[in-house]
C-alpha cells in the first residue's frame, strides 16, 4: 500500500513539475487544527483537540481557471473523552494526541477577482504517517504511549477553500479545510474509530521561474 502511495505522489509531482506552459509555485503556511475523533467507537462525549497543523506546498495552475498542488504537512490529530489507564478500572477524562506527517494531493479551481485578489476551491486524497499516539490524563500525571494500538498509516480526503492576495512579487494565502479520515485509527479489525478535523491555515506563495 505505501509503495502504490509512493508512486502515485512521484507521479502526481511529476505532472505538476513537467508541464512546461504551467505556472508553478511553492511556499509555506501554518495555523490551527481543531480535531476529533469520529465513528462508531469513539467516546460518545467526546470534543475537540487543538493544535497545530502546517507546512510546506508546490503546486501548479495549468490555467487560470484549475490547478492542482501537493503538500507535506504535520498535524496534530485527535481528541478529547474517556479513556481507562491501564491498571485503574476507571474511566479518566483524557486527551487522545495523534500527530502526523500529512500528504495532500488536491485539486483545485481558481477564480481570480483582479489582479491582486483571487479565490480558490479544492478538494483530493491525503495520506498520513502517524509519528505519535499518546493519551495524557490531566491531574493524574499520566501519559501513555498508544503507538502500539495505532495504524500508522492514515488515509483520508480534505475539502475546502481559500483565498490569495497579492504582495509585490508574493502572495499571501489562507485557507480553511475539512479533512476525514476514511480508514480506522485504531490497530483493531472490529473497531471504527476516525479522525476529523477543520484546519485553518495562512501563509505565503512565491512564483517558481518565468510567469
Amino acid at each position: 500500500m505505501k509503495a502504490i502511495i509512493g508512486v502515485f505522489c512521484a507521479m502526481a509531482l511529476a505532472v505538476f513539475a513537467t508541464n512546461v506552459d504551467a505556472k508553478k509555485y511553492a511556499g509555506f503556511k501554518g495555523g490551527v487544527n481543531i480535531a476529533e475523533l469520529g465513528g462508531d467507537d469513539a467516546s460518545e462525549n467526546s470534543s475537540s483537540r487543538t493544535g497545530f497543523d502546517g507546512g510546506l506546498f508546490y503546486g501548479v495552475d495549468f490555467s487560470d481557471a484549475f490547478g492542482g498542488r501537493i503538500e507535506g504537512l504535520y498535524v496534530m490529530k485527535g481528541g478529547e473523552g474517556e479513556f481507562v489507564i491501564p491498571g485503574d478500572d476507571h474511566a479518566h477524562e483524557s486527551i487522545i494526541k495523534l500527530d502526523y506527517i500529512e500528504i495532500p494531493v488536491l485539486f483545485q479551481a481558481n477564480f481570480p477577482a483582479g489582479e491582486k485578489l483571487a479565490f480558490n476551491l479544492f478538494a483530493g486524497p491525503t495520506f498520513a504517517f502517524n509519528i505519535g499516539a499518546e493519551v495524557e490524563v490531566p491531574g493524574h500525571n499520566e501519559v501513555v504511549d498508544i503507538s502500539d494500538n495505532v495504524e500508522s498509516f492514515e488515509f483520508g480526503a480534505a475539502v475546502g477553500g481559500g483565498a490569495e492576495y497579492k504582495v509585490s512579487s508574493m502572495w499571501i494565502v489562507f485557507d480553511v479545510r475539512y479533512s476525514m479520515g476514511a480508514s480506522n485509527v485504531v490497530d483493531a479489525a472490529d473497531a471504527d474509530v476516525k479522525t476529523r478535523g477543520i484546519g485553518i491555515m495562512a501563509g505565503l506563495k512565491f512564483p517558481l521561474g518565468a510567469q
